[in-house]
């Protein structure tokens, strides 16, 4: 159990990399932004000992038929970086925010409110995978 109580000392902020896509067999989701179809991310998994040594990473992909869980073992994060874009992603770096007592409302279950749900983020007014990038990139401007 994580103790998030404020005598709690400064933790390592669980980095992660939210990934767009305008990839989609869904006509529907041709009506979105282009480029900004659908949207994963990608978690990076602290070590057992709470260090931040780096190479693992879960990716979280929800689908519309299937949610994909995969650990990938990185060896170069920024071979992995260079390869998502050359398939014509988007990248965002952000964090996992710590969790809160508030309850999240109703929505339907789409790729933005899985991302924004594994990423603790409470962004009401985002519901497409445009919205997400924007605010995630003023988040940090």
């Amino acid at each position: 159990m994580i103790n998030t109580t404020a005598s709690a000392p400064q933790m390592h902020k669980q980095r992660a990399i939210v990934v767009f896509s305008g990839q989609t067999d869904l006509a529907w989701l041709r009506v979105l932004r282009p480029g900004f179809c659908h949207c994963f991310v990608l978690l990076e998994c602290p070590a057992q000992d709470g260090s931040t040594r780096r190479g693992d990473w879960v990716m979280y992909n929800p689908l519309s038929n299937v949610t994909q869980i995969e650990v990938w073992t990185l060896q170069d994060e920024e071979a992995l970086r260079t390869w998502l874009v050359g398939q014509g992603h988007f990248l965002i770096d952000t964090y996992v925010r710590p969790p809160t007592a508030r309850v999240l409302p109703w929505r339907p279950y789409t790729c933005v409110e899985a991302v924004k749900r594994a990423l603790g983020l409470h962004a009401h007014a985002v519901f497409t995978p445009w919205q997400l990038h924007k605010y995630l990139k003023n988040e940090f401007t």
